[in-house]
């Protein structure tokens, strides 16, 4: 047991019309943290959207759909007793995060598009860092990108000279793009001996498998997928892809898979989007070595172990607290906010 051990609390929702990429990469750190010693409380909307293996290992708090949490969310931390909160909100809400932090609850915040909230730490979910945020109370780039410890240390990918499987999915939230996508791979003759493994979104009640889609990854040859968290796993598996933002959040995430060398992106609402998917996937059916080197830069950039790292650096944040757990995390480490 961690000597340091605290009890942390996370906030996260995923369905159908949220996606699920925010309770898959929080379930990852949770996780983590669990195998750190620490005591995880889950508060959620959506309980039932939270991996089996997972939930039962940690504490879930369901709450209530109408829950207003500027009112709610900070009394509901002071009866659990926790010492902080890791928050991965699609919107984030800087005046409930300045609420958490004045009540002396220590705030990590996980993602991309924070609203210019402050958090004592931020966890940022891309390929690239941005050098100007190269500070101590973040976390960026490939190194800490939160991935289930079945995407950590696997084997190179043996790229076939023939692709046999080509993956469709488009996350887990319900899109028309996938029906436009599979409207334009109808008929293309190169596809004619090639199975589809297409993967529409789930039941908001269905919990996430333990591992998101690696299974489907490994067994692919060729996919075509949202920009959002399976991009990550797609990379730490070797999987030649095509990266398509189907909401404004993954349109800087498709761009940075492109041009690290990772994949390949398209803009579904740029014209004549269907010809250039068709082009597009007849030229990778043919280019095993192109596919060989999104493969190797993939899993050069991507090791699977980013969920660990963070969990390390929570870890280290805790551990500097004075008289931990008693102590305020958030006054220790960050002084009280202004």
């Amino acid at each position: 047991m961690n000597r340091q051990a605290a009890s942390l609390a996370i906030r996260a929702d995923g369905d159908t019309r949220l996606g699920l990429g925010h309770v898959m990469r929080c379930a990852a750190l949770a996780d983590a943290l669990v195998d750190a010693g620490h005591r995880v409380i889950w508060l959620s909307r959506t309980p039932d959207a939270i991996p089996a293996k997972l939930a039962a290992r940690i504490e879930i708090r369901a709450m209530a759909p109408d829950t207003v949490e500027a009112d709610s969310l900070v009394p509901a931390l002071a009866a659990l007793r926790v010492n902080g909160l890791i928050g991965d909100w699609r919107t984030t809400d800087p005046d409930l995060c300045r609420h958490v932090r004045r009540a002396d609850f220590w705030l990590a915040l996980v993602g991309n598009h924070l609203a210019g909230a402050e958090a004592d730490l931020v966890i940022h979910q891309r390929f690239a860092a941005d050098t100007a945020d190269d500070t101590a109370g973040i976390c960026d780039g490939a190194a800490h990108l939160l991935l289930s410890p079945g995407y950590a240390d696997l084997p190179a990918r043996a790229v076939k000279p023939e692709v046999k499987r080509l993956l469709i999915s488009l996350g887990g939230s319900e899109t028309a793009i996938l029906d436009r996508v599979l409207g334009a791979l109808t008929g293309m003759p190169q596809l004619a001996h090639i199975e589809l493994d297409v993967r529409r979104a789930g039941a908001r009640a269905t919990a996430l498998p333990d591992t998101g889609l690696l299974d489907a990854l490994c067994a692919a040859d060729l996919a075509i997928l949202a920009a959002g968290t399976t991009l990550h796993e797609t990379a730490a598996t070797g999987l030649a892809a095509i990266a398509l933002p189907i909401s404004g959040n993954q349109s800087e995430r498709a761009r940075q898979y492109q041009a690290l060398g990772l994949g390949l992106s398209l803009v579904p609402d740029a014209d004549g989007f269907e010809t250039r998917l068709r082009d597009t996937v007849a030229g990778l059916l043919n280019a095993a070595e192109q596919r060989q080197r999104f493969s190797a830069a993939g899993q050069a950039a991507v090791d699977g172990h980013g969920a660990r790292r963070v969990a390390a650096r929570i870890n280290a944040m805790i551990s500097r607290v004075p008289g931990h757990p008693d102590a305020s995390l958030s006054t220790a480490i960050a002084g009280p906010p202004s």
